[in-house]
């Protein structure tokens, strides 16, 4: 009976020895390089006993499968090859494995490998495997557990891998029997995977990856096949799969030489470090995302491949030690005053904010050159433009940023076109921005009643709206149009009498000047009795408060406008065109802009342009009258 059983264990462990082995067909020992159905089947093995995390067994022995080979060694104490021989394959075949049971807050290897079963199954819908286990692994496994009649528990206890590991393994099953091809009309997950990488490694070049397999993804993948030595077919197999795997995983391995301390942010990091590296390539002008958000994702990495490209570094997408120092460089380049500059030089710049902004936008204003309605303190492309007109129109490099001579030379500009007559003492009247007072409330409530100051309240305070108000009436009174109050200027006008109601004033009207301020208008709401440009208008309201800022004084109903205007066969630019619409008689009203169009503040539409000739207007066209 001894002798029948110890033949018996020989026979059996002879029969395992023949079972375990590879066979005659293939070499002896799987390495780095090798592609075939054995591969495959290893990988899919070591894939169930949790070391092979990528998405699908693709038959190829690339860096991935090496090094799931060398971790499994690693737990079996075998030595840690990376190549599989008949003692490492045996084990492996044999091997189980004890897993823990997973749960919030923790990482590793197994939690990855948890991650893409629960991604293969359908369950973990986040776009990345990241090895940590939060809020959306728990609610996947959560749903893995009751849609398989487990404890819904959230933690992943020996059963829930089993049981994962199992329904992974029959759906591989049912697929395996077909090598992996993926090849135009394709959809899913996969391409997108795969149009992920070949962005990565610069050949997929579609701003987003769609998940439909294309002829973008078509060329990207044979221009890839050809750099390769593969053959260029355009769809991918198991082979080219591999490749693609491999050459992802080598262009975002850090660099060997890299210590501990080096900075390495890649797809997928998040925190301060990448909010540091967004906000410096925003100001070199190549990340061009509205945020910061602190998540390095494809479009930093875009960005972070251009500034490489144009500063002669590996094209990775990845920043390492030595891409974070050029750009900290970079910038200190860009942002440092001119060498000869003291450190209280004025710099100002696209991004910049507070008074010192506020300061040159309130003196490019006075200037001409600053157009925004509000003084904001933001430096942005507005500011910027207007500083660029500046600096051409005084010999200054147009650099678009105000360093200390761009602020001195703005500044004076404002002293000399501000600076009262030299005849003038201290006692004379003197009003600019930032004055208040009663004296301020006395101009302002004559620029109203003369149809200049069309603001809604009389404050007391002399800011921008005032001294445009001022501009425009020193204008139509011949005098220096310079938007201060000076003894001239309020002589002239508190003893200005108001135009008569029902009459229009004797201003001249600049017809130019009234439709570039109608344009600026363009988009204002329609407000029933609006009739300024923070509320809104009314059509005679647009029409009201746009002549006003000419100097001229009209009705304020397009029935009375109507009545006060000297009647032209044909309209010309600058001139109303009248329209009977609701009611018997003129009850809507536009300016005539030239070309058979109008501009004005339609109901539905707000302020708008709209043409004579159009079949509503056209039927409705009273006739024109000029002021």
């Amino acid at each position: 009976m001894k002798v029948k059983s110890s033949k018996v264990v020989l026979a059996t462990a002879f029969a395992s020895a023949l079972f375990l082995a590879p066979d005659d067909s293939q070499a002896a020992e799987w390495k780095v390089g090798m592609s075939s159905s054995k591969v495959k089947e290893l990988q899919q093995l070591l894939k169930e006993k949790g070391f092979f995390s990528y998405p699908q067994a693709t038959g190829y022995f690339g860096p991935i499968t090496e090094e799931a080979v060398r971790a499994f060694q690693k737990a079996a104490n075998l030595p840690v090859t990376g190549v599989v021989d008949d003692a490492t394959y045996a084990k492996l075949r044999a091997f189980v494995p004890t897993a823990r049971t997973l749960s919030v807050g923790m990482r590793g290897d197994d939690v990855k490998v948890l991650q893409q079963r629960l991604k293969q199954l359908g369950y973990f819908k986040y776009p990345e495997i990241t090895g940590y286990f939060g809020t959306v692994t728990e609610a996947a496994v959560k749903q893995f557990q009751q849609a398989n009649g487990l404890k819904v528990t959230g933690k992943a206890d020996a059963v829930t891998i089993e049981r994962l590991r199992q329904a992974v393994s029959k759906q591989t099953t049912t697929t395996s029997s077909s090598p992996v091809t993926l090849k135009i009309g394709s959809r899913g997950s996969e391409v997108s995977e795969l149009q992920k990488n070949l962005k990565l490694l610069g050949y997929f070049t579609y701003p987003t990856a769609t998940g439909y397999y294309g002829t973008i993804t078509a060329d990207a993948v044979r221009r890839f096949q050809k750099d390769n030595g593969l053959p260029a077919t355009g769809s991918v197999d198991s082979t080219t799969l591999g490749r693609i795997a491999d050459a992802v995983k080598k262009k975002t391995a850090p660099p060997a030489k890299e210590n501990s301390s080096s900075v390495y942010l890649k797809i997928g990091t998040r925190g301060e470090k990448v909010k540091q590296v967004q906000t410096n390539l925003k100001q070199l002008g190549y990340f061009t995302y509205p945020e910061i958000t602190g998540y390095y994702g494809t479009i930093t990495a875009d960005a972070v491949r251009r500034f490489q490209k144009d500063n002669g570094l590996p094209v990775t997408g990845s920043v390492d030690s030595t891409t974070f120092g050029r750009i900290e460089d970079a910038v200190k380049k860009k942002t440092a005053s001119p060498a000869k500059e003291s450190s209280s030089s004025v710099y100002l710049k696209t991004g910049t904010r507070g008074e010192k902004v506020k300061q040159v936008q309130t003196n490019l204003k006075q200037l001409g050159y600053f157009t925004y309605p509000e003084i904001t303190g933001y430096y942005g492309t507005i500011t910027a433009d207007a500083v660029r007109r500046f600096q051409k129109d005084n010999g200054l490099p147009v650099t678009g940023s105000v360093d200390s001579t761009t602020f001195g030379r703005i500044e004076d500009a404002v002293k000399k076109k501000t600076a009262p007559p030299a005849e003038e003492n201290r006692t004379s009247i003197y009003l600019t921005i930032g004055t208040r007072g009663e004296e301020v409330k006395r101009v302002q409530t004559k620029l109203k009643q003369l149809g200049y100051f069309t603001y809604p309240e009389i404050t007391g305070y002399y800011g921008t709206i005032t001294a445009d108000a001022v501009r425009r009436f020193q204008k139509d009174a011949k005098l220096q149009a310079n938007g201060i109050v000076d003894s001239q200027t309020y002589e002239r006008l508190i003893g200005q009498a108001p135009a008569s109601k029902g009459q229009a004033s004797a201003s001249k009207l600049d017809v130019m000047e009234l439709i570039a301020d109608a344009a600026e208008l363009l988009g204002k709401p329609y407000v029933w009795g609006g009739e300024t440009p923070q509320v809104g208008f009314d059509c005679s309201g647009f029409i009201y408060y746009l002549f006003a800022q000419q100097g001229i004084s009209l009705p304020r109903t397009v029935a009375d406008i109507w009545n006060v205007g000297k009647p032209v066969s044909s309209p010309a630019v600058g001139d109303i065109v009248f329209f009977e619409t609701y009611k018997k008689g003129p009850s809507h009203a536009g300016i005539y802009i030239g070309n058979g169009q109008f501009i004005h503040s339609g109901s539905s539409t707000g302020v708008t342009i709209s043409r004579l000739d159009q079949s509503y207007w056209k039927h409705r066209y009273l006739g024109a009258k000029r002021y």
